[in-house]
């Protein structure tokens, strides 16, 4: 977030880009560090300002919290790296600057909302790598990549605004937005309903966020019509941070706390991933354009993810979070890979 304003002021080519880079490898070096050091002594916890949790705000880094980090960080690292042919032949000279500024904006917001331990940080994070995911994707010099921004910024305001909604019912009945608080608070609540309809608005929230079925019509085209390094970034964590929220929220706040809802979220959450499951591959099986056809595979991909946590079971849960890591590797690689073959078949028309 600090390198983002500097790497504006560098105008040379070539000059934003190693910045950014180097950048997005020194959080990737923090991230190896943290997941190491998660594995050998356990979550990490630091205070802002030395202020007590839940009074001062707290970041928590755990071995699910490592595990994003590493997918947000390595992807921009894989993403700059392996396509700065890309980014130079879509992104004109004039724009890089304010373009990699935007992208650092979007590695700060989405590592943010990782580590970020208290409901409210959270959304800031979230609008932050929101707002600049939106410039990211207008980048490019597809203008039909405008009316797929406009749709995303509308959905995705929809998407805050739900779980900012519910953040609010939560503080109104506990008094507290840290999550690890809030966990312990709410079981003491007399009134549960309150609580449920807030549980209702930040599952709907989050999966307009994570691209959910019915509630992905802002993904296709904005993976589609973004520059092709910009979709293999947020193709490979994007949604998948909005889904590590969700499972945050519904599995360690929610699921102890109120009797009904690991029901109500099965019986919600299943049938929805089953559909995306067979709609999304149906669709991919008619496609294309390639970056739309992997958009609408992705769409199935996060059924499967949904589907594994929908059992409500340890082993569920499990395999729809290394599904998740499995997800963001290929799919990042596919898009990777379209990048460069767009890039190869550019060159070789210009010889031509």
């Amino acid at each position: 977030m600090l390198a983002a304003p500097l790497v504006i002021l560098l105008r040379p080519r070539g000059l934003a880009w190693a910045a950014s880079t180097m950048v997005s490898v020194l959080t990737f070096a923090i991230a190896v560090q943290l997941v190491l050091g998660v594995l050998t002594g356990g979550p990490a916890s630091y205070l802002m300002g030395s202020w007590p949790a839940p009074y001062g705000i707290e970041l928590m880094v755990d071995a699910f919290s490592a595990m994003l980090l590493l997918v947000v960080t390595g992807a921009s690292v894989f993403a700059l790296v392996g396509g700065r042919e890309s980014l130079d032949s879509q992104i004109d000279d004039g724009r890089q600057a304010y373009f990699y500024s935007a992208w650092l904006l979007a590695l700060a917001g989405l590592s943010g909302i990782v580590v970020a331990a208290d409901a409210f940080n959270i959304f800031v994070f979230m609008e932050i790598s929101s707002l600049a995911s939106y410039v990211l994707i207008a980048g490019g010099p597809d203008r039909r990549a405008l009316p797929s921004v406009f749709k995303y910024l509308i959905m995705g305001t929809i998407g805050a605004t739900f779980y900012l909604i519910g953040v609010g019912l939560i503080y109104m009945m506990t008094g507290t937005l840290n999550l690890g608080d809030m966990e312990l608070r709410i079981h003491s609540v007399a009134d549960q309903r309150p609580i449920l309809v807030a549980a209702g608005f930040i599952t709907v929230g989050l999966a307009l966020k994570a691209a959910i079925f019915p509630l992905h019509v802002w993904l296709p085209n904005a993976y589609t019509y973004a520059p092709h390094m910009v979709t293999a970034f947020l193709a490979a964590c994007s949604t998948k941070v909005s889904l590590y929220i969700l499972l945050r929220f519904d599995f360690f706040v929610f699921q102890e706390n109120l009797a009904d809802h690991a029901f109500q979220f099965a019986a919600y959450m299943m049938p929805l991933a089953i559909l995306a499951i067979l709609v999304g591959s149906a669709v991919a099986m008619f496609e294309k354009n390639i970056k739309r056809l992997l958009a609408f595979s992705s769409i199935a991909q996060i059924g499967y993810m949904i589907l594994g946590a929908s059992f409500v079971t340890v082993a569920g849960l499990q395999a729809g979070i290394v599904h998740i890591f499995n997800h963001a590797l290929a799919k990042g690689a596919l898009f990777i890979a379209v990048a460069v073959f767009a890039t190869v078949a550019a060159g070789c028309g210009s010889m031509t």
